[in-house]
């Protein structure tokens, strides 16, 4: 069964389209986050490359677009001192 998509962000990066997506929970689970890539509408095979200005774009528009939920941010800034 595919998982339905709550909300999703992306970035491209040479060619290859680099996403977050925010996958709803199941009756009493947790939403859980995907991070792909794809080019030409495909999965790209083997690891999503991101430079750490990439991740931080990334993540910079999943925060901004509700991809990342205020209680995730909450807890990175806790760990990261921000």
């Amino acid at each position: 069964m595919a998982n339905k998509i709550g909300a999703s962000v992306s970035i491209d990066i040479a060619g290859v389209e680099a996403r977050i997506e925010s996958i709803p929970a199941d009756e009493g689970g947790q939403a859980t986050l995907r991070i792909s890539g794809r080019q030409k509408g495909k999965s790209v095979a083997g690891p999503l490359m991101l430079s750490e200005k990439q991740l931080i774009e990334l993540l910079y528009k999943a925060s901004l677009s509700g991809v990342l939920s205020n209680n995730f941010i909450g807890q990175l800034r806790e760990k990261i001192e921000i």
